[in-house]
């Protein structure tokens, strides 16, 4: 009962969240004593570094004499394309500990400028000047 009441309760916290939805894959350990090290593939609930995360997916311990799938749900930190989860296997029931890649985004960080156009400006021919006669009055012609 207490596990359906977790799952509802970490489910009802994340239903309201805006941000963008993170993934997480990772090493993990249960601490029960039997199932050891594992892999993890978690859903975090933010992709934004520096801040705290819940996460949950699914684990597969190799070296597991029982159970070797799990459900992990927990509580974790996001770094920079790294993030730590401490949690509950739901099928395993255990807690575990797991550390790895996420996918993250710093928000912090303002993107980089895009890099300021050279526009050359054209090449105009300038016209030579041309020697325009000089006019001359009428009583000086001659005819």
């Amino acid at each position: 009962m207490r596990t359906l009441i977790a799952v509802i309760a970490l489910t009802a916290a994340t239903t309201g969240a805006h941000a963008d939805v993170g993934a997480f894959v990772g090493v993990t350990y249960a601490v029960d004593g039997k199932s050891g090290p594992g892999i993890t593939l978690q859903a975090t609930s933010s992709r934004r570094e520096d801040h705290a995360i819940v996460a949950a997916g699914v684990s597969f311990h190799p070296f597991a004499p029982g159970q070797k799938f799990g459900i992990p749900v927990g509580v974790g930190y996001q770094l920079q394309n790294a993030a730590v989860v401490a949690g509950y296997d739901l099928l395993l029931q255990s807690i575990t500990l797991a550390g790895g890649y996420a996918n993250t985004r710093d928000e912090g960080r303002a993107a980089a400028p895009a890099p300021a156009q050279v526009v050359t400006p054209p090449v105009v021919p300038v016209p030579t000047p041309v020697p325009t006669p000089v006019p001359v009055p009428p009583e000086q012609q001659e005819f």
